[in-house]
């Protein structure tokens, strides 16, 4: 019975032994990390994603103008302008602030004769609704429609003088207030010189303000 006993005890010192803690003289010193001397959080450290080639290009090849109480004559001046530099009336867009922006109209005659001969060459072309102006920078003008849009009104135009009209004119309407124009060209150089000789009452602001208006309208 001793012997069984003594033969057990010397097999738990052994089996101690053999799976006993290694002592702290023992111990790899590199994979301990003391409470007092934590890890450093480093946050990772985000990537801005790459601007959108499309997006770059729309800022580069767009032109805002902002307007204000646009004349016929100056209407004319910057058509012309446009026309100078290669730029085409679709690939810009007028913003108002009204709805019925745009009017088509036989321009001012100053002498009485001379209108009454206008105002009968009108009706012969089959144009029942005329207005004459009686004030303003148009005073003796004839209306003959308004349109919200400047295709529509040019179209008009066009097709008045196909019927022998040649003065008839389209434009913004007079005292308009202020307005937009919106063009996106895709030759960045040819929106540069367009922009350079624009005039002093043409003035350019931030495009974000001709946001609307961007994309442009076909005729």
């Amino acid at each position: 019975m001793l012997n069984l006993l003594a033969l057990g005890f010397g097999a738990g010192l052994r089996y101690v032994e053999a799976n006993r803690m290694p002592g702290f003289d023992e111990l790899n010193a590199e994979k301990i990390h003391l409470w007092s001397q934590p890890r450093m959080y480093q946050p990772r450290t985000p990537v801005a994603p790459p601007l959108a080639a499309d997006s770059t290009a729309a800022v580069r090849n767009t032109l805002c103008l902002a307007l204000e109480n646009i004349s016929q004559a100056n209407f004319q001046d910057l058509q012309t302008l446009m026309q100078a530099n290669g730029i085409d009336s679709a690939q810009c867009t007028y913003e108002f602030d009204k709805k019925l922006a745009w009017w088509v109209f036989w321009p001012p005659e100053y002498e009485a004769a001379r209108r009454d001969k206008a105002l009968q060459s009108i009706h012969a072309a089959g144009v029942k609704d005329v207005l004459p102006i009686i004030q303003g920078a148009m005073a003796q003008a004839f209306s003959v429609g308004v349109f919200i849009s400047a295709s529509q009104a040019r179209q008009y135009r066009d097709s008045l003088r196909s019927k022998g009209l040649d003065k008839i004119e389209y434009g913004p309407r007079p005292g308009i207030g202020y307005l937009r124009l919106g063009c996106q060209v895709d030759e960045p150089d040819r929106l540069a010189r367009f922009e350079t000789a624009l005039p002093a009452w043409a003035k350019p602001v931030d495009a974000a303000q001709c946001q609307a208006g961007l994309k442009p309208r076909r005729p």
